[in-house]
C-alpha cells in the first residue's frame, strides 16, 4: 500500500499558483486589518464615551451625597470656633472622617481610572489605525 501512494504523489505535475494571487491575498490581509481596526476604534469610541458619561454621572452624586452629608457643617465649625476645634482636635478629626463620604469617593476613584484607562485605549487605537499603511 505505501507503495502505491508514494508512486501516486510521484506522478503529480508541479501546480504553479495562478497569477496575481499574491496581490489579492496581501490585499484581503490588509482589508482584514483595517477592518479590525475600525472596529476597534469604534470600540475605543463607545468605551470612553461611556466611561466619561459615568464619570460625570458619579461626581454629580458624590458632589451631591457630600453637599447632604454633615461633613461641610463640621468644616465651617473649624473656621468659626477654631478654639474649641484646636482643643478637641483629635476628636473634631474622627468626626470629619466618620461624616466624609468615602464610598463614594472610592466610586469616582474608579470611574477616574475607568476614563484614564479608556482613553489610553483611544489613543492606541487612533494611532494604531492612521499610522498603518494599508494596500
Amino acid at each position: 500500500m505505501p507503495h502505491t501512494m508514494q508512486s501516486l504523489f510521484k506522478n503529480l505535475k508541479n501546480i504553479e499558483p495562478s497569477q496575481g494571487i499574491e496581490e489579492k491575498i496581501l490585499k484581503s490581509i490588509a482589508l482584514e486589518k483595517s477592518w479590525r481596526s475600525k472596529k476597534r476604534l469604534i470600540f475605543a469610541d463607545a468605551l470612553t464615551l461611556f466611561s466619561l458619561g459615568a464619570f460625570i454621572f458619579v461626581v454629580m452624586n458624590f458632589w451631591n451625597g457630600i453637599a447632604k452629608s454633615e461633613f461641610w457643617s463640621l468644616l465651617r465649625l473649624a473656621g468659626s470656633d477654631t478654639a474649641a476645634v484646636a482643643s478637641f482636635w483629635k476628636d473634631f478629626a474622627f468626626s470629619l472622617l466618620e461624616t466624609f463620604p468615602a464610598a463614594s469617593l472610592a466610586i469616582v476613584l474608579a470611574s477616574v481610572l475607568l476614563l484614564i484607562l479608556s482613553i489610553d485605549f483611544y489613543f492606541k487605537s487612533t494611532s494604531n489605525y492612521h499610522t498603518k499603511n494599508w494596500v
